[in-house]
């Protein structure tokens, strides 16, 4: 069906593509000459109206992508692959970037050249973000190129990981494959591992990603939680180094710190870690559709905070050795570092133990990947 409409229409219209993508797109085509026996292959930028670029297409498929992220640039060639399969089932592909300047967007159009590109404007990729409710990149937003007096698109599906199970869109608009990937668990299954999903002990969940199903995943929202939770821990810490100082106190804390980090790391989340069940279960009430995330960098991350609790507790231990003051000041440290990370994890969703996972264990040591960036 075609979905035509008159340039000036969309504007008497209050257009959500104009509201989007602004009023123009770029075209982002490239060109062989041959000049000898070498032939080149050359950037020709020009730029559509939107309504005009948009004429005759049923559905946009919105390719959310920056040049920092490496995985990104591993995506990329899979879209601009997919180009042509999308064009044939009357589908637009668009890169929007993310970028975070001029510089690095041009960059960016060189790497997806063959598909037309949204112009750089930070304030409508955010507004983007916020309306899909994307939290990593790179992402596949489909949306029907219809309806255009509403206030928003209709969103079909986020492709990312469909497009690889169906590259030459067979399915398309991949709503079956959708609901399959989506993965459902019940909440039984997602206290307790069993079934396909493994055994109680495991560290994750397997069979949750169609493209991964052997390896294991943990449910974010649940981690977060769980950092939340740590996080009010260290605050009670941090009030006991100076004010309470009780040294109880601290040996309590360091239990339920040490005990919560070995079990989890151990056996995940549940069923023996006590605030990872708590948090799993608010998880549950709160956020009925899972978000997976590879579970071993999670491992290493709960390493590093053992480490620090445990540093802590031996400072404790050998109190009377040192002065009152750099006894303080050793504690505080940190008490203020876990008080920092759990509170990265818990608020912007940025784990420093899967930071430093990815970028030496992943690049010197040669272990497995986290699979997304984060925005």
């Amino acid at each position: 069906m075609s979905t035509k409409v008159n340039p000036n229409d969309a504007t008497k219209t209050n257009d959500w593509r104009l509201k989007l993508f602004g009023d123009e797109l770029r075209m982002n085509t490239m060109t062989k000459m041959k000049r000898g026996d070498i032939e080149q292959a050359l950037q020709e930028v020009s730029f559509a109206s939107i309504p005009d670029a948009f004429d005759g297409y049923e559905y946009l498929a919105l390719f959310f992508g920056a040049n920092y992220c490496p995985f990104c640039k591993e995506f990329a060639p899979t879209v601009v692959a997919a180009a042509p399969a999308f064009a044939a089932k009357k589908t637009k592909v668009i890169f929007v970037s993310n970028d975070r300047d001029d510089l690095n967007y041009e960059e960016s159009c060189k790497k997806v050249q063959g598909i037309d590109v949204m112009g750089y404007d930070l304030s409508k990729t955010a507004q983007m973000r916020d309306l899909f409710g994307l939290k990593t990149i790179p992402a596949l937003i489909i949306l029907q190129n219809k309806d255009f007096e509403k206030d928003e698109p209709f969103v079909v599906s986020n492709a990312r990981e469909i497009l690889e199970l169906d590259p030459n869109l067979k399915r398309f608009p991949w709503g079956s494959i959708e609901k399959r990937q989506a993965a459902p668990l019940t909440a039984w299954a997602r206290l307790f591992i069993h079934g396909i999903h493994g055994n109680w002990w495991q560290l994750g969940h397997k069979n949750v990603s169609p493209l991964h199903p052997s390896q294991m995943y943990m449910d974010e929202h649940a981690v977060r939680i769980r950092a939340g939770l740590l996080n009010v821990i260290t605050w009670v810490a941090i009030m006991n180094v100076f004010y309470m100082r009780n040294l109880l106190l601290v040996n309590v804390i360091f239990g339920i710190a040490s005990w919560e980090f070995v079990t989890s790391m151990l056996f995940g989340l549940t069923p023996f870690a006590p605030l990872g069940i708590i948090a799993t279960l608010v998880a549950v009430v709160l956020q009925p559709s899972p978000l997976w995330k590879p579970a071993n960098p999670k491992r290493f991350a709960w390493g590093v905070g053992l480490m620090l609790a445990l540093s802590c507790f031996i400072i404790v231990q050998f109190k009377d050795e040192i002065s009152e003051k750099d006894f303080k000041a050793a504690v505080a440290a940190i008490a203020l570092t876990c008080n920092l990370f759990t509170w990265l994890e818990s608020a912007a969703g940025f784990c420093v133990g899967c930071f430093v996972y990815n970028n030496v264990f992943v690049k010197y040591l040669g272990k497995e990947e986290c699979k997304e960036c984060k925005l």
